[in-house]
């Protein structure tokens, strides 16, 4: 189960990384980001690369509530917790997030582009759950990784593994920080399409 979840894992976290790159871009400006979208969408928009990570995905959720339910019967340490919390979050997120681009894109025929996520932080009331909504999934994103990191350090220097730890979440938080100031329109003015709006609310 865990090797599964292990090959899963290293698929969904390419794409994300892919996919967090594509967002940090934005941060030259909403123009960049929808250049940089337009360029990696020729791979994974693929009908087979995009199967693939669907499976992958599934794969992922799955085999990751197994072993979420073996850390929590086992009463496992602190990290162990941390890393199975921020895995079900993630989890959740990105359920609901594919939900939320499947419904934009077959039933309201919109691209799920950057302004697909601008106009959830701009309009009333839907900014007061993006920023949390996808500012925890940033988090969650980073501890879990904060947390593979300590693994793999601990059985050779468990102090290094601690600041491993602290050094990755801190990296998520000034991501989150940057991200959500940028898509809140605080970094520049982001004047979102009529289409879009109409969406949010």
């Amino acid at each position: 189960m865990e090797s599964l979840h292990k090959t899963s894992g290293a698929v969904v976290f390419a794409f994300l990384i892919l996919h967090l790159t594509n967002h940090l871009v934005g941060l030259m400006g909403i123009d960049a980001a929808l250049q940089f979208m337009d360029a990696v969408r020729l791979v994974y928009r693929h009908p087979v690369v995009e199967m693939g990570l669907f499976l992958a995905l599934t794969l992922q959720i799955i085999t990751g509530y197994a072993l979420c339910r073996d850390i929590w019967t086992e009463r496992k340490d602190i990290i162990h917790q941390l890393q199975a919390a921020s895995g079900i979050y993630m989890a959740v997120f990105m359920i609901v997030h594919v939900a939320m681009i499947g419904v934009a894109r077959y039933v309201f025929n919109l691209d799920t582009n950057a302004y697909f996520i601008a106009a959830q932080f701009q309009v009333w009331p839907w900014q007061y759950v993006a920023y949390g909504f996808y500012g925890l999934a940033i988090m969650a994103l980073f501890t879990h990784m904060g947390c593979i990191a300590f693994d793999i350090f601990k059985k050779k220097n468990r102090p290094a593994a601690w600041v491993m730890l602290l050094l990755v979440v801190g990296i998520g938080g000034y991501v989150t920080y940057l991200l959500m100031a940028m898509y809140g329109g605080y970094l520049y003015g982001i004047e979102i399409p009529e289409e879009y709006s109409r969406f949010g609310t």
